[in-house]
């Protein structure tokens, strides 16, 4: 009768086990601050389009209805609220997480044939962090543009198409 000599391995030792846990927890290190800041970069991105479709909306249908619509910008409550029906979607609410700041008044009056009587920049922050998107509104044709913000100056800058 013959004897094998075949070794029988059924596992990991611990000390394979531990270097292995040891890697895994170095690569969760190194990937959850992209993942945050890709998470940051979704949200300013979900809230500078809802501030667009709604400047956009609201000069549509003061186009459409022949009147002037007005937008106020409400920063405290992070809201975009269209007065006498200029937003026919409804009011928008940004994410709680996002900051809005703006120039001057926080009112954009779309004329009847969609104009603006002044420039606005408008500033969106996600809170705590520098991640931060402009958008201009250009006077007279009321033209919505993205911006870059210059943290030395503290100004949103209209892009260069």
């Amino acid at each position: 009768m013959q004897h094998s000599s075949v070794s029988r391995d059924l596992g990991f030792t611990l000390a394979e086990s531990l270097i292995v846990l040891a890697i895994v927890g170095i690569l969760v290190a190194i990937a959850i601050p992209s993942a945050i800041a890709a998470l940051h970069r979704a949200k300013l991105a979900q809230a500078t389009d809802m501030v667009v479709a709604s400047l956009q909306e609201a000069q549509r249908e003061a186009i459409r209805s022949n009147r002037t619509c007005t937008l106020t910008l409400d920063k405290a409550a992070g809201k975009i609220l269209g007065q006498q029906g200029c937003l026919l979607s409804g009011d928008r609410t940004l994410p709680d997480e996002i900051k809005l700041d703006y120039t001057g008044t926080g009112d954009i009056d779309y004329g009847m044939r969609g104009n603006t009587t002044d420039n606005k920049s408008i500033l969106l922050q996600v809170k705590n962090t520098a991640n931060y998107r402009c958008l201009t509104v250009s006077a007279p044709l009321g033209i919505i543009r993205p911006g870059s913000y210059d943290l030395t100056t503290h100004d949103c800058e209209k892009l260069q198409s």
